[in-house]
Order: structure tokens, then C-alpha cells, then sequence
């Protein structure tokens, strides 16, 4: 919740998808601050080194400067629950990730006759890619739904078993621990 309003509120974006249009940081401002005695990243207008992963210097002094802002906000808005700095880093680090791959599914591609695919060529693959992403998302939907389905009947009949005489009362336990356990792995 928190930590992505701030980086909504960072980056002007809605959901992880508007990450592909992130300007990424100068090569040489990069590598001026990580070789030489560069500034770092501009706190008004925060740059991610996207051709690297979160722990470059670069990347974790942004995220240093993020979890600063969270800390802020974490004291002005008195938030109830306030946890760790680490746990809040590993939480930034994933969501850092994450964005990266969107950003990087959306940087033209060669294609195999060896040319670097038009903008259209990378809206048709995202778009595709999407369509799997949907079904995938469609199968563990139903696999959930079935599942509850059935905890639900499983639980109607122990209701009912419980009130009669019913002997086999500890057999139909027995397979809603059965089904709780195998739920789990949906």
C-alpha cells in the first residue's frame, strides 16, 4: 500500500505497466557518480540505472533515497504499524525488479532477420504476451473457485454429520483435511 503510493507518487505512474515510458538515468551521470566524483541521482527527478539490477551504487542510493521518504511519511501521517528498515528495502528491491521487467519486455528486441523491431512489432509481442499472462491468470482463477466449491460442500456436510448420528463423521474430517492441505498448492 505505502510503499506504492510512493513510488506512484515518484515516478507519475498508475500501475507497473506506465514504468515502460521511465526515462532512464544518463550513462554518463551514472557513471560519474559510481567512477568519479559525480552528484548521484537528482532527488527532484529520480532516475533508475536500468541496464542494472538494484544493488548497483547508483540504483541503491535511489532506493536509499525512497525508503527515506517512506520514513517520512511513516512519522507525518503517524502510520499505526511502522516495520523495519531492512524489511522495507527488500520490499522496494522487489518492487524495482518487477518494474525492470516491464521496462525491459517493452525495449525493442532484434528480430531474427537481425533488425531491431518497430514499435508496433513491440506493442503486437506485449500484447501477446499479455493474452498468456490473462489465460494463466483465467486457469488459476477456476482452480481457486473449485476448490472453495468443494471446502464449502465438505464443510456443509460436517455441519450436518455433526447434528445427526452419524459414524463416518471422522472419515469426512478426515478428507477436508485432505482438501484444506491440497488448497494450499492451488
Amino acid at each position: 500500500g505505502e510503499i506504492w503510493r510512493l513510488l506512484k507518487d515518484t515516478f507519475s505512474i498508475s500501475q507497473d505497466a506506465d514504468f515502460i515510458v521511465h526515462q532512464p538515468a544518463d550513462r554518463g551521470d551514472v557513471y560519474s557518480y559510481e567512477y568519479e566524483d559525480g552528484p548521484g541521482p537528482n532527488t527532484q527527478n529520480l532516475a533508475f540505472d536500468l541496464k542494472h539490477g538494484f544493488n548497483t551504487p547508483w540504483n541503491a542510493k535511489i532506493l536509499d533515497i525512497l525508503l527515506e521518504e517512506l520514513k517520512k511519511r511513516s512519522v507525518e501521517e503517524e502510520w499505526p504499524f511502522r516495520r523495519s528498515d531492512a524489511y522495507y528495502k527488500a520490499i522496494l528491491e522487489e518492487r524495482y525488479k518487477r518494474m525492470r521487467m516491464v521496462w525491459r519486455a517493452a525495449q525493442p528486441k532484434v528480430t531474427a532477420k537481425g533488425c531491431l523491431e518497430t514499435a508496433e512489432e513491440v506493442e503486437e509481442r506485449l500484447i501477446a504476451k499479455r493474452g498468456e499472462n490473462l489465460k494463466s491468470v483465467r486457469q488459476t482463477t477456476r482452480r481457486q473457485n473449485k476448490y472453495l466449491r468443494r471446502a464449502k460442500v465438505l464443510e456443509q456436510v460436517i455441519e450436518l454429520k455433526k447434528d445427526g448420528e452419524d459414524d463416518d463423521l471422522p472419515a469426512w474430517q478426515w478428507l477436508q483435511k485432505l482438501v484444506k492441505t491440497l488448497g494450499d498448492g492451488v
